[in-house]
């Protein structure tokens, strides 16, 4: 068996604090939203390392040295919090190796990457996704009247090390030994997804802190593309500034997520636009309706600002709804103050429509006696209704307030079916969605730019330490001082 070039290792404190675990999630926060910008870093850098690997067959090495330190800090921290909580050593906040540190992260040197894998990677790896979700990946299940949760394996053998902890003050051996085998996993997938190499990873749960030790392997380098060059104890070490780097990646990140939801919103807009009718209308699926009862309802819509829209264009804020009953039958559909449909359904049963859940309507049914109500259509306190076979329209200019639809029966009979259909009046967007559209393309090349820039710039300071554990390299002559420091 072949020794797999990523290297998980753990060194299992015997001396852990009984009620730590507890308070840890606390002490993390500072690492979550320090490794939240780092991944976000991580899957910018990791598309254009594919596209470098489809021209050049290379990860370009600043990349792979950054990749490498956030997947180090993330073991770090993982093993630190609830991964594993196999040390009490708060993880420090770097992307170096730590060689006093117990959650250590390496990998091998880099190998020629076949140009295609980029194009397949994701592919390939599904079979370990799905085994690895399996074991991580807390599963729910709803159904009529009940959702129902089970714990995932990481999570009960998480809260069964943090009991063991409280009641004993030690973490069993083999308990420890199955999370470190399990996040072993989990970064060996990550390693082949982020093509720090292109070996496929083994279907294996590893367990212990130290590698299986079968198969000979090579020298393990943070970025093996820098030779090893035994360090000079009289030559100090400089380093570029970490600041420059940092500063770009964290601003970079922070124009990504607006730049998100600016492209995301220009393509809403642009869509609702394209869908709009001769009149401005956008209309919406047809909805079945079914009820046992007088009547159904949409209830409680509150409308606010509505003359932002209305102010100074004249032929948008309408509302248009359509029922269409089974053929031969009447229907009738309605709009009225919520006071007004709350005093005329009084004591009858209804059912109020909630929304869709895969296709199915979804209603909360209002306490009451299943009966006729007064015919509908002989009311006065309606805004906007309209009665009949078939297909029926009503079409309602919106105003503020607080508003109920209600779709009956023409006589107030029990039993209601219907397909319904809404449809809003919008004013032309086609140059707000195009504005927001090209503003969140624009801003979201500079926040990848500057992405790359930070993260390349952080690769770069780290591709110089000096090898991780494992046999090391006969020594070679040193490059200038000057070429191993850029």
């Amino acid at each position: 068996m072949e020794r797999y070039p990523v290297r998980v290792q753990a060194h299992r404190d015997e001396s852990l604090s009984r009620g730590l675990w507890l308070v840890k999630w606390l002490l993390l926060i500072p690492h979550v939203i320090a490794l939240a910008v780092l991944w976000t870093g991580v899957v910018v850098l990791t598309l254009v390392a594919y596209v470098a690997i489809l021209f050049t067959g290379r990860c370009p090495a600043a990349i792979r040295a950054y990749t490498i330190g956030v997947l180090r800090w993330t073991w770090r921290v993982g093993y630190y919090g609830y991964q594993a909580l196999g040390t009490d050593q708060y993880p420090p906040f770097t992307l170096a190796d730590v060689p006093g540190h117990p959650a250590r992260f390496s990998v091998g040197e880099p190998e020629p990457i076949p140009r295609w894998l980029p194009l397949v990677a994701w592919l390939s790896a599904v079979p370990h996704l799905i085994l690895i979700g399996a074991l991580t990946t807390t599963a729910t299940w709803a159904g009529p009247g009940y959702t129902r949760t089970s714990i995932s394996v990481l999570g009960a053998a998480v809260l069964i090390a943090g009991l063991a902890l409280l009641f004993t003050g030690r973490l069993p051996t083999g308990l420890h030994d199955l999370l470190v085998g399990i996040a072993r996993w989990q970064l060996r997938v990550i390693a082949y997804l982020t093509m720090l190499t292109p070996r496929y990873p083994p279907f294996r749960l590893d367990q212990g802190g130290a590698e299986p030790p079968d198969g000979p392997i090579g020298p393990v380098h943070t970025d093996p593309s820098v030779p090893s060059v035994p360090a000079d104890p009289s030559v100090p070490a400089h380093r570029p500034s970490a600041a420059g780097p940092v500063t770009a990646l964290v601003i970079g990140v922070l124009i990504l997520l607006p730049a998100v939801g600016l492209t995301i919103g220009g393509g809403t807009v642009l869509a609702l636009d394209a869908a709009r009718d001769s009149a401005g209308y956008v209309t919406s699926p047809a909805v079945a309706l079914h009820s046992n009862t007088a009547a159904i309802t949409a209830e409680n819509l509150t409308i606010t600002s509505a003359d932002v829209w209305t102010r100074d264009v004249a032929d948008v804020g309408g509302l248009r709804l359509t029922a269409t009953a089974p053929a031969g039958r009447p229907v009738f559909i309605g709009i009225a103050s919520q006071q007004a449909v709350d005093a005329w359904l009084g004591g009858t049963a209804h059912d109020q429509f909630l929304g869709m859940r895969s296709g199915t309507a979804r209603y909360d049914r209002a306490g009451g006696t299943t009966r006729s109500v007064a015919s509908p259509a002989s009311e006065q306190f309606w805004l906007a209704s309209a009665g009949g076979t078939g297909s029926t329209t009503v079409n309602w200019k919106v105003t503020d307030g607080q508003y109920a639809v209600v779709v009956a029966n023409p006589d107030g009979s029990p039993g209601v079916t219907a397909d319904v259909r809404g449809a809003v009046q919008l004013p032309a967007m086609s140059g707000l969605g195009t504005g927001l559209l090209v503003a969140g393309i624009v801003s979201g090349l500079l926040a990848v730019g500057l992405i790359v820039l930070g993260g390349v710039g952080l690769g770069r300071r780290h591709s110089a330490e000096p090898p991780g554990p494992g046999p090391q390299p006969p020594p070679q002559p040193a490059p200038p001082l000057s070429t191993a420091s850029t």
